[in-house]
């Protein structure tokens, strides 16, 4: 997942770790200390998504080219295909570690754009490339010792009316891997789950990384819906 050169604003009722951007005066600071204060918080976090550590990590900074989705290839050489969302002006990205040994992670990320309309047409292009965002698929490679890696993946998009904001439902992505070897009875998952949100000139997307050695589950898919509902609360100082 791609991050940026981050600027830091202190959070309400939160320890904020982050780090300092240069040319930290050229961002609209009224408009970050607003996204700093409206980002979930700990307490947001179903228990069934599992422990997470108390700090929040805040940043800040001009808005990039997202990735929604990475399309693998099986073809030996061809390096796969990103699929982006429409960049905006600002963004902001709000998470929290998961305390385990592998790592797992919950964020928010808040796309701002110049106008609702903008971010309107923004999500009408984001559904768009969302429906790219299917396939399953696998690649295998030898090493130099006889070992065979194996990986395996699906992607996946889906419509998530519990999450709609006047009458516009969310979109999730699902995007799983497996990776095994010869040597070794031992499976590497790299499982995560989006869900992305239109709010009046914003697109806020909600990221569950599981760090786990396990499938992610679909009650933990609906977790993270309702969390990304809670989000949306948050956002709007519901």
């Amino acid at each position: 997942m791609r991050r940026h050169r981050v600027l830091v604003a202190a959070a309400a009722s939160a320890l904020v770790v982050g780090i300092a951007a240069p040319a930290a005066q050229a961002y609209d600071r009224e408009a970050y200390e607003y996204a700093a204060g409206h980002m979930i918080e700990r307490d947001d976090i179903p228990r069934s998504l599992g422990d997470f550590d108390s700090v929040l990590r805040f940043s800040a900074g001009p808005s990039f080219k997202s990735s929604l989705c990475y399309l693998p290839s099986a073809i030996d050489g061809d390096p796969g295909t990103d699929i982006f969302m429409r960049k905006g002006t600002l963004q902001y990205t709000a998470s929290y570690d998961r305390n385990i040994d592998g790592g797992g992670s919950i964020s928010v990320q808040i796309t701002q754009y110049t106008s609702a309309t903008a971010a309107i047409s923004a999500y009408g292009a984001l559904q768009k490339q969302a429906r790219r965002c299917s396939a399953t698929g696998s690649s295998s490679y030898s090493g130099e010792d006889g070992t065979l890696y194996t990986n395996a993946w699906s992607v996946s998009n889906a419509v998530v009316p519990m999450d709609s904001v006047v009458g516009v439902e969310s979109i999730s992505i699902t995007q799983n891997n497996a990776s095994t070897n010869s040597g070794s009875d031992k499976r590497y998952l790299n499982d995560d789950y989006s869900v992305f949100s239109l709010v009046d000139s914003v697109i806020i997307e909600t990221t569950y990384l599981t760090g786990s050695t396990k499938d992610m589950s679909k009650a933990q898919r609906k977790a993270v819906n309702e969390l990304a509902f809670r989000a949306i609360g948050r956002w709007v100082g519901q």
